[in-house]
């Protein structure tokens, strides 16, 4: 059960309603600082935090909007078209399939990641406030921690212990605060010895070490705890530690120094390996519904390692019994363009590549499904002219391709092979289009592509691509684009294809010929218009009082002897203007009356058919 859709409307960032298509995808975000990506982050973890307790979607609408309006809503379609939202006033989240996926507690944002600088490193590792007020923050299962979040049953512990006694308080003695502090510290304990005990039955170490010996094969953790004691006074006397053994290649680096040998890279990998064993650990408790969401998690690692966590999550090379996070809908944000691209590159296919951009009317986002001109207006509404102007060229080429033949819109390759043409000679075939036909080119359109191809399409060129002047030469750009869209181009036919032969017969100078159509012939609409193109041929062989290859004048007529001559006629192609004036020279020195190009076309026939009557049949 993959997630298709998902429409969020007024929710924090979002001062509209935006459907951003999934597509039951992976997907890989790019967003810069306050474009809203952590706004979707929160919304998709929101909708899953529905199924089981209230959110107030009233507290999460968008601040600026001031109409008093209530239609806060996130809404999200999966497999079959089934869709499930929560608004102001109702939801209809809390199905089993969405109950089960909140249940893995898989959504982790960097913040998470913070208490990594605050890892108190001696003799010892103590990841307590990382893991249970971090990574496993929101971590929770009904054999566990009684379906309680992790970091809630601590909080609880601390709330309690910070009660008093006596007349006036809650608890007036202190064997009842003791009580009362240590019924919520077992909880706590209990989660503690099942997670970070080795003999614990939910002992989570094997799991990180899975994820984490992808991206350190030299690294493996064990956990050890202690647990909260409390006082008689109802105090905590001992407060809980999950310290942190590490060794590398098999030897323990705890007495070793370990504030040298684990720096934030290390620290970040192990906090990330901890929150994915986790998940791995779990997942079983939902079989149908797996989102994983990792929002800017990356940061504290390097390349090298943020390419080995996505080869970790993709498993290309992992045995198929062992995959764990090929049923996993995963979804990761990055502010980091380069890293974005990187991961482009090294992500499959089937990965889904999206965009958030700061504007002033909420997150501009851009994704595949999303027109090239669509695009370039939400790239120019958050202010990223460049990123504006290559889609606009995109758009541009794609306008060409789409109303050019695909004759016009290649070029000839290696080996006689066919290659995509660039954008300039795409502009001059739109030119070319026109001037086959025989019609007049749009030349103020064509003269307006190619200056903002020089100036413009190539940023580069520009001296301040941040420049007022650049964003005024991209909105007559996009006039110049609709020009492009509204255009009509003329729509040719063919009506007689080339290497097509004609009988040719003028009994008035006793002549035949046969001719060959050296070019297909169109009938071409434009403007409400029919027009034929131009018409030429080959003088494939003909003869004269039944001399084979007479030459125009002479009675009789004497045949062409010069052979290169010959072979020259023979293979120059004849407009038919140049045709008739040719043959008209017969004409004259007969003493005939001359013909004219509609004679011409009259007396050439093809099964019967007069080429005339071809010409004129097409353009009813």
């Amino acid at each position: 059960m993959k997630i298709q859709n998902i429409t969020i409307n007024k929710y924090k960032a979002f001062t509209k309603q935006e459907t951003i298509p999934i597509s039951g995808s992976n997907v890989f975000i790019y967003g810069e600082n306050g474009s809203g990506k952590s706004s979707f982050y929160y919304a998709l973890k929101d909708f899953f935090q529905s199924s089981v307790e209230n959110v107030q979607m009233s507290n999460l609408r968008n601040f600026n909007l001031t109409d008093g309006g209530t239609d806060c809503s996130i809404e999200v379609e999966f497999d079959g078209g089934t869709k499930n939202i929560l608004n102001e006033t109702t939801k209809n989240t809390n199905t089993t399939q969405i109950i089960d996926a909140n249940r893995l507690k898989s959504f982790l944002t960097y913040k998470h990641l913070l208490g990594v600088h605050n890892v108190k490193i001696s003799d010892r590792i103590d990841v307590f406030e990382l893991v249970v007020n971090g990574v496993l923050k929101h971590f929770k299962s009904n054999t566990i921690t009684e379906n309680i979040e992790l970091s809630r049953l601590w909080n609880d512990v601390l709330v309690e212990h910070d009660k008093g006694f006596g007349s006036g308080h809650e608890f007036y003695f202190a064997r009842q605060l003791k009580a009362s502090v240590e019924n919520k510290a077992r909880k706590v304990n209990r989660a503690l010895d099942s997670l970070f005990h080795s003999t614990g039955s939910d002992y989570l170490a094997p799991f990180v070490n899975r994820v984490l010996q992808k991206l350190y094969p030299e690294m493996e953790i064990q956990f050890t705890r202690r647990n909260i004691t409390i006082n008689d006074w109802g105090r905590i006397d001992q407060f809980p530690v999950i310290n942190l053994q590490v060794s590398e290649n098999g030897s323990s680096i705890d007495a070793h120094n370990p504030h040298f040998a684990l720096n934030e890279a290390k620290l970040s990998a192990i906090a990330i390996s901890i929150f994915l064993g986790a998940i791995i650990k779990q997942s079983p408790f939902s079989a149908d519904l797996k989102p994983l969401f990792l929002d800017d998690i990356l940061i504290g690692l390097d390349n090298e390692n943020r390419l080995k966590l996505l080869e970790l999550l993709k498993e290309t090379d992992t045995p198929e019994e062992d995959k764990v996070f090929k049923d996993f809908q995963i979804f990761i944000t990055t502010y980091d363009r380069h890293w974005y691209e990187v991961a482009k590159v090294n992500l499959p296919k089937n990965w889904k590549f999206i965009e958030f951009y700061k504007s002033n009317s909420g997150p501009q986002i851009i994704h595949n499904d999303k027109t090239s001109l669509e695009k370039a207006r939400a790239y120019f509404d958050a202010f990223d002219f460049p990123a504006c102007a290559n889609a606009l060229r995109k758009e541009c080429e794609r306008l060409l391709r789409s109303k050019l033949l695909k004759t016009y819109t290649v070029g000839e390759g290696l080996k006689g092979l066919v290659k995509p043409i660039n954008l300039e000679t795409l502009i001059n075939r739109l030119k070319e289009y026109y001037e086959d036909l025989g019609i007049e080119p749009p030349n103020k359109l064509v003269d307006s592509l190619q200056n903002y191809k020089s100036i413009l399409f190539n940023p580069m060129s520009h001296s301040d691509i941040e420049s007022p002047i650049y964003r005024n030469d991209l909105e007559l750009a996009f006039q110049t684009i609709q020009d492009l869209e509204a255009i009509v181009l003329p729509k040719r036919t063919v009506i007689i294809e080339k290497g097509t032969i004609f009988n040719l017969s003028l009994p008035a100078i006793d002549y035949t010929a046969q001719l060959e159509i050296a070019k297909d012939v169109y009938i071409v609409e434009h403007n409400g218009t029919k027009i034929e193109t131009t018409i030429s041929f080959f003088f494939k062989t003909w003869t004269r009082a039944g001399v084979l290859h007479a030459i125009p004048t002479g009675v009789p007529p004497g045949a062409m002897t010069n052979v290169n001559r010959l072979e020259q006629v023979k293979s120059s192609p004849f407009p038919i203007d140049k045709a008739v004036n040719g043959l008209n020279v017969t004409f004259t020195d007969r003493g005939v009356v001359n013909i004219n190009e509609e004679d011409l076309q009259n007396a050439m026939t093809l099964a019967g058919d007069t080429l005339s009557a071809l010409i004129n049949s097409a353009k009813q």
